[in-house]
């Protein structure tokens, strides 16, 4: 019986490719239904692609595979990013504010794309992780209402060279796959088998809300 409801996940490694589709039941937890691996030392070294023909031969073959459990199409994928190919890397941000002024979301946010502005030669954000905000005297995660004359915004930012989305874009150009969105599978290495894999469909329904059908085709 065919699949109507469901997301599907690829994970760009230097050993593997690997294909996940599952779904999130209503109580949360992530359900499998299909599942592809296959090697790609030969085409991904270190995280980044070298072979762009042969990545889009096993990207294709991959995702067929999960299709053929599924019994459905897939329109559309999450692509995974991690291993070697993105590192961290830490900025502060500091902004004068008027006499006890009270901080606001606005103002947080205004700090955050601050933050994503500073120049990286060859390299691009990825993602960023909001550590602290010192506010006064004061190390904060939650700073908003409160009354200051300065705040300094404290951020992990996750980047990787500008090269990398652009080689997976053209991958997948070649194909009839879109990509709905990137997520980042650093943290998914020190798990293993089943529990990885609700790991990396966790990553996605987490970070990016996909409707239904967004990934599957009725």
């Amino acid at each position: 019986m065919a699949v109507t409801d469901f997301i599907a996940a690829i994970e760009l490694g230097s050993t593997h490719i690997t294909g996940i589709a599952g779904k999130k039941n209503a109580d949360g937890s992530i359900q499998i239904l299909a599942y592809a691996n296959t090697p790609s030392s030969d085409c991904i070294k270190k995280g980044a692609i070298f072979n762009l023909d042969k990545t889009t031969q096993v990207l294709v073959s991959v995702i067929q595979k999960l299709e053929e459990d599924l019994q459905a199409s897939i329109k559309k994928v999450y692509v995974g990013i991690g291993g070697q190919s993105i590192r961290s890397t830490r900025n502060n941000v500091t902004k004068q504010l008027g006499e006890d002024t009270k901080i606001s979301q606005a103002l947080i946010e205004s700090l955050m794309e601050s933050n994503r502005e500073i120049s990286l030669i060859d390299q691009e954000i990825l993602d960023v992780e909001p550590q602290e905000y010192k506010v006064g005297n004061n190390l904060l995660t939650e700073p908003v209402g409160i009354s200051a004359d300065r705040i300094e915004g404290r951020y992990l930012n996750i980047i990787a060279h500008h090269t990398l989305k652009d080689r997976i874009t053209k991958c997948f150009n070649q194909t009839k796959y879109e990509i709905a969105d990137y997520f980042l599978f650093a943290g998914c290495y020190r798990q293993r088998g089943t529990d990885r894999q609700r790991k990396t469909l966790r990553l996605c329904t987490r970070g990016f809300r996909c409707r239904h059908n967004d990934c599957g085709s009725i």
